[in-house]
């Protein structure tokens, strides 16, 4: 068999099915996962040169008193530079003025559903799929202000764009202030369609927000394609960066109408994208190796990463859905489409289905519900780069068996 260090890393633009560069790819990032993990929705494995790049600054980055020397002199205390901001605009095609180093998709996210003004009344449309604590931050500011938490009715499942659409037109009003979405249903893999979404709320005065953490990195977009007014996303899922990095995106002509999370310490102008960067003092080795981060995306190719995205799924997805106990919740045809599917399995319960593939195979797939409603219920696979497909077709024996040995129960 074919083992990764045979061969050496090819030129991008490479066949979502061709081994022999894929398994260089996986050598490059050394998983370091016990059981094999078919779930990469929490993070994925960085790739050596940006774990190597980080160990040579740990010891300056608890070293020095003060940064007045290279690598750290060009980043402020944020961690954030002009060369980081200018790599992740020209990566994700914004402009660097609109572009915010974080911490994590959470700080951003927390900055602008915290950094809306709203008045008692105003109402704010998200959906049943958005992370549990991105609905946090809107309950609390129900509770303490009074605003109306509104939720446009989404398909568990596959669901047309125009269909994804209208369930946001007809529930908005003239009280509407804020739309805040997923782009990408970490579940199922739904891809809500984000330009459409953002014109309408445009039509109606609305500012509209998305949580990219699940769509950076793994699905091609353009920022300023999406028209949405704000985008927040991290670094260690999908773009294979350093865990404790992210970015925020809002757009030039609305950064004045959202509140940083601090008060700005420098002073910093309303309408400067900075003022969200003032967050105290950070580990400036997580930051100084986003470049890294960026150039082992950029040597692979979004399209070729994402084409191997879909490719992980399908090869498990396509023979699964022909068993007829299995119920698809994914629509793998769907475009862009990405990596992430699941699947119900009739008359068996998903909580023993994941625990005996643990048990007997050690293969790690989550099964879930919805928090917001418990009858949305399946289990969930997200392979990821490093993932082989000799894993991929032993999960979906491994499946078989197991759905079939339930059966004669």
């Amino acid at each position: 068999m074919l083992t990764e260090t045979d061969v050496k890393i090819a030129p991008p633009a490479v066949a979502p099915d061709d081994e022999r560069y894929w398994l260089a790819i996986r050598a490059t990032m050394k998983p370091m996962y016990v059981n094999t993990q078919l779930v990469n929705t929490r993070r994925g494995a960085a790739p050596l040169e940006v774990r190597d790049r980080i160990r040579s600054l740990v010891d300056m980055s608890l070293s020095y008193e003060l940064d007045e020397y290279e690598p750290f002199r060009a980043l402020k205390e944020s961690g954030s530079s002009h060369e980081i901001r200018n790599l992740l605009a020209e990566y994700f095609g914004a402009d660097a003025e609109e572009i915010a180093l974080t911490r994590n998709a959470m700080e951003g996210i927390a900055t602008v559903l915290n950094g809306v003004s709203l008045q008692p009344g105003d109402e704010v449309i998200a959906t049943k799929f958005c992370y549990d604590s991105n609905l946090a931050i809107l309950r609390q500011r129900v509770a303490r202000e009074g605003i109306v938490l509104k939720f446009a009715d989404l398909p568990f499942g596959a669901g047309s764009n125009a269909d994804i659409v209208q369930a946001f037109a007809e529930i908005i009003t003239d009280r509407t202030r804020l739309i805040s979405i997923p782009h990408i249903v970490a579940r199922t893999g739904l891809v809500l369609p984000v330009a459409e979404i953002s014109a309408l709320a445009a039509s109606r005065n609305v500012f509209c927000f998305v949580d990219g953490a699940h769509s950076a990195g793994h699905i091609p977009f353009r920022l300023a394609d999406l028209g949405c007014d704000a985008f927040a996303t991290c670094m260690h899922k999908w773009m294979y960066g350093p865990r404790g990095t992210g970015f925020l995106f809002v757009k030039r002509s609305k950064i004045e109408r959202i509140w940083p999370l601090l008060a700005s310490w420098s002073n910093k102008p309303a309408h400067s994208i900075e003022k969200f960067e003032e967050v105290g003092t950070v580990f400036k080795a997580l930051p100084a190796s986003i470049p890294e981060a960026i150039a082992f995306n950029r040597q692979i190719g979004q399209e070729s990463k994402s084409a191997r995205l879909r490719y992980l799924r399908s090869r498990w997805a396509i023979p699964l859905r022909r068993h007829p106990r299995i119920r698809m919740l994914t629509d793998i045809e769907a475009e862009p489409g990405t990596g992430f599917g699941a699947f119900a399995v009739e008359g068996m319960d998903n909580s023993l289905f994941e625990r005996k593939l643990l048990e007997e195979f050690g293969i790690s797939v989550r099964a879930f519900e919805m928090e917001e409603d418990p009858s949305m219920t399946g289990i969930h696979l997200s392979p990821g780069l490093a993932n082989t497909v000799e894993e991929i077709d032993r999960f979906v024996e491994a499946a078989v068996t197991i759905i079939d040995q339930s059966a004669d129960c």
